[in-house]
C-alpha cells in the first residue's frame, strides 16, 4: 500500500513507520490478556505497528489526509483508563484501540467474551458505534480506503447529534474523494451498517 500511495500523483506521503516485528514475549504477554486471533498474530509477527500519513491539499485552503496509527500490541491490550474510558461501568471499558488515527477518535477491538471481537468505532464524548468487522476485516478495509480521515463514518453513519443528517460531512468526502485520487476506489466495500 505504501508503495502505491507514493506512487500516486494527487497525494504525498510524508510518513510511514513500520515498527520491527512483536516479539515472543510481547505476543505471549498480549495471550495472556487475551486469546489472539491468527489474523492478529500473522499482523502483528509481520509488524508491531504501522503509522502512515499522507495529505493532498485543495485549491479552496483545505485539506484531505490519509492517517493511520494500528498500535503496537503492548498498548492495545494495556488499560485505557481515563483516555477510552472513566469508570467501572463506562460500556466503552470493553474497547482496546487498534487503529488510533487522530487523537479524539479510534478504532478498537470491543472485547466483549467473544473469541473473535467485532471492531467499534469510536469518539471521545460520545457513544461507541460497530463497524461491522472482525480484526481481519478492519485491516482489508483499512488497505481499501487507505486510511483516508474519518473513513469509518461510511460505515457507522452520521454522528447522532442531528438524526435528520443522513451522510456526514466526513462520509460524503470520503464517497466523493477516494474515486477521483484513487481509481481502483469500490463504493459497495463500504456498505453502512442498519443502526
Amino acid at each position: 500500500m505504501v508503495a502505491s500511495l507514493k506512487n500516486n500523483s494527487a497525494i504525498d506521503v510524508y510518513l510511514y513507520n513500520f515498527n520491527p516485528p512483536a516479539t515472543k514475549e510481547e505476543l505471549n504477554e498480549a495471550q495472556s490478556k487475551f486469546n489472539l486471533t491468527s489474523a492478529m498474530i500473522d499482523f502483528y509477527s509481520e509488524a508491531n505497528g504501522i503509522t502512515i500519513e499522507w495529505e493532498k491539499e485543495v485549491p479552496e485552503g483545505g485539506l484531505i489526509a490519509g492517517m493511520i496509527d494500528l498500535l503496537p500490541i503492548q498498548e492495545v491490550f494495556r488499560d485505557w483508563k481515563d483516555n477510552i474510558y472513566f469508570d467501572e461501568n463506562d460500556p466503552c471499558k470493553a474497547l482496546h484501540p487498534i487503529d488510533y488515527f487522530i487523537g479524539n477518535a479510534c478504532a478498537g477491538l470491543y472485547l466483549d467474551g467473544s473469541d473473535n471481537p467485532e471492531i467499534y468505532y469510536y469518539y471521545r464524548g460520545r457513544r461507541i458505534r460497530p463497524l461491522g468487522v472482525d480484526f481481519e476485516g478492519y485491516l482489508q478495509l483499512l488497505l481499501k480506503s487507505r486510511g483516508f480521515w474519518y473513513w469509518q463514518l461510511a460505515i457507522a453513519g452520521p454522528e447522532d447529534i442531528d438524526p435528520s443528517a443522513t451522510m456526514s460531512r466526513e462520509e460524503r468526502n470520503f464517497r466523493e474523494i477516494m474515486p477521483q485520487l484513487f481509481p481502483d476506489f469500490n463504493q459497495s466495500d463500504f456498505q453502512r451498517l442498519e443502526q
